[in-house]
């Protein structure tokens, strides 16, 4: 990706500095106006900062051994930004951050103890919706790390799955994705995609990540209905339905994986990142998802119209064999009525997008990397 301006301070003096910065295999650089570069953070070490009332993104770097320095870094451009967050985990960072992941940890703790003493008496599915809204956020942000691959694997074949990257269709998605973000309140931060695959098919991980195929895109007959199917996996983070999920089909090991926040050895991950992809989660899990979407296009663009009709229309089609939305999603005529009794006597405030960013995020795919 072609290098860009940002707002550099070294941690060390307060001097601010224009610089330019690019991403690369190992990491960002970060570059001066002329010379070599200043530092290369790796992606895993990238942290966001709370509490940044900029436009853009505000992020730094875990302190390398032996120093104290906290430098900071302010990003502007939204395309770069979008990339940026589909690399690093981006974890908060800051003190009040810290006190709630402290305060977290040690609730986690206790009630892991009591859920694994609780597994002889209830059995795994049972407790998973107990155990997931106690697993701490940072925890389940690098499960959904371990699982990323996992899922770009299962979709890429041997040249590795291909993200739609074109720059005005990444731009009208990251500015939907920003809209909704900032309504949702939610404990992890998004990494959204547009994968180039023919699927009707959308689903979202455990810490954030969602997943848009191109055959969904394309299908759509609206930008109500991608904005649709986006706020409800949004709902489905909001409400850590993939966590549970990954919980109750990776057994006894994932669990303690999960505790001790060990995700190594990978066949748990495997079949977790699998489940996920051919499970439909539960009726509730589901009509939690719609509501939350229905609320987000309310608030955020969007008419929830869009949500409800495209269960009509996306049935079918998408390659050979593969699931479409519907197979993870099942409908009904109940959720469509639903959907649109939430949506009742309830004004649209905005379009999901303008004509143009339809265009544009129809278009998304004419780029890959």
């Amino acid at each position: 990706m072609p290098s860009v301006a940002a707002t550099y301070y070294d941690g060390i003096v307060s001097r601010r500095q224009t610089v330019e910065i690019s991403l690369h295999p190992q990491g960002l650089a970060i570059f001066p106006a002329e010379g070599l570069a200043v530092a290369t953070w790796p992606y895993a070490d990238i942290r966001r900062i709370e509490g940044f009332s900029g436009s853009g993104l505000a992020v730094t770097r875990v302190p390398e051994p032996g120093s104290t320095a906290e430098p900071r870094l302010e990003i502007a451009d939204p395309v770069f930004v979008a990339d940026l967050s589909s690399r690093a985990p981006l974890t908060l960072t800051g003190k009040a951050a810290g006190r709630r992941e402290t305060r977290s940890v040690v609730v986690w703790a206790m009630a892991a103890v009591v859920s694994l003493l609780g597994l002889a008496y209830w059995g795994l599915p049972a407790i998973a919706g107990r155990i997931a809204p106690l697993v701490p956020a940072s925890v389940e942000a690098r499960l959904g790390a371990a699982m990323d691959p996992q899922i770009r694997a299962e979709f890429g074949g041997p040249s590795g799955m291909k993200t739609c990257t074109a720059p005005a269709g990444l731009a009208a998605l990251t500015e939907l994705v920003g809209r909704y973000e900032k309504l949702a309140d939610l404990h992890v931060p998004l990494k959204v995609v547009v994968v180039d695959n023919p699927m009707v098919n959308a689903f979202a991980l455990p810490g954030g990540y969602i997943y848009l195929m191109r055959g969904l895109i394309q299908r759509a007959r609206s930008p109500d209905e991608v904005a649709g199917v986006l706020g409800h996996e949004i709902g489905h983070v909001k409400f850590r339905h993939g966590l549970q999920s990954a919980i109750q089909s990776g057994g006894l090991g994932f669990l303690l994986g999960t505790v001790f926040g060990d995700f190594a050895g990978g066949t748990a991950i495997l079949l977790a990142s699998r489940t996920l992809l051919s499970s439909a989660f539960s009726r509730d899990a589901e009509r939690e998802a719609d509501a939350f979407g229905v609320d987000l296009m309310l608030k955020g663009g969007g008419n929830p119209e869009g949500l409800a009709g495209f269960f009509g229309s996306a049935g079918g089609g998408g390659a050979p064999g593969a699931l479409n939305w519907l197979t993870s999603h099942p409908a009904s005529a109940e959720r469509e009525a639903a959907i649109r009794r939430l949506a009742q006597n309830r004004p649209v405030l905005a379009p999901a997008l303008t004509p143009d960013q339809w265009q544009a995020l129809r278009s998304i795919c004419q780029t890959t990397s």
